[in-house]
């Protein structure tokens, strides 16, 4: 019997989140190559050459308008999609900057963020207790106030394939046009 390890858990979750509401990261690779014995999931990929149209310049997340945002998941399983909605008040570039700040404290190494017009492509890899977890997004954004983000997770076990489509729906509630969030703490864990 395998007892979870806290510090997967949290990296998991984190990662998770980080999935389910950015697009984010910061580095980019080639396609995720074919895996076999030879060649483990796990390892890393081959830097990419820049694609023609490609910015070799440093290069940022894009920036979105704060307000209310609704993101739409789609997270592909063996049993088929599932799909979630959520809508909170957000500021999408700053949650995903703060996001992938907390991945390299849990050491996640990334590389760097690549763009290709509208296309925004990293990678990184963290390490856990069980393994490295793999991971490769490409953000799709056409303007600050929608965009899709695309990401697969690998593990040496499994994996896992999701589709974020963000769109802004307008100001938060109450609060007004121009006026800052305040960022939402997730509530504290109590063991």
């Amino acid at each position: 019997m395998t007892v979870p390890s806290p510090r997967l858990a949290s990296t998991t979750a984190l990662v998770g989140g980080l999935l389910l509401f950015s697009g984010t990261p910061t580095r980019a690779a080639d396609p995720e190559p074919t895996t076999s014995p030879a060649t483990p999931a796990a390892a890393p990929a081959p830097l990419a050459t820049p694609a023609p149209g490609a910015s070799t310049a440093a290069v940022e997340l894009p920036s979105f308008r704060p307000g209310l945002w609704e993101y739409r998941r789609t997270l592909m399983r063996g049993g088929g999609p599932q799909v979630s909605t959520t809508r909170k008040c957000a500021d999408p570039g700053t949650d995903m900057r703060e996001k992938m700040a907390q991945l390299r404290k849990k050491n996640c190494q990334f590389a760097p963020l690549k763009r290709n017009k509208e296309h925004y492509i990293s990678s990184w890899i963290c390490q856990t207790p069980t393994g490295a977890m793999r991971f490769r997004d490409v953000l799709t954004a056409t303007d600050d106030t929608s965009y899709q983000d695309v990401s697969e997770m690998h593990t040496a076990q499994h994996v896992s394939q999701q589709k974020l489509e963000a769109r802004r729906l307008g100001d938060c509630p109450g609060l007004g046009a121009g006026v800052p969030l305040m960022p939402t703490k997730p509530p504290p864990r109590h063991p």
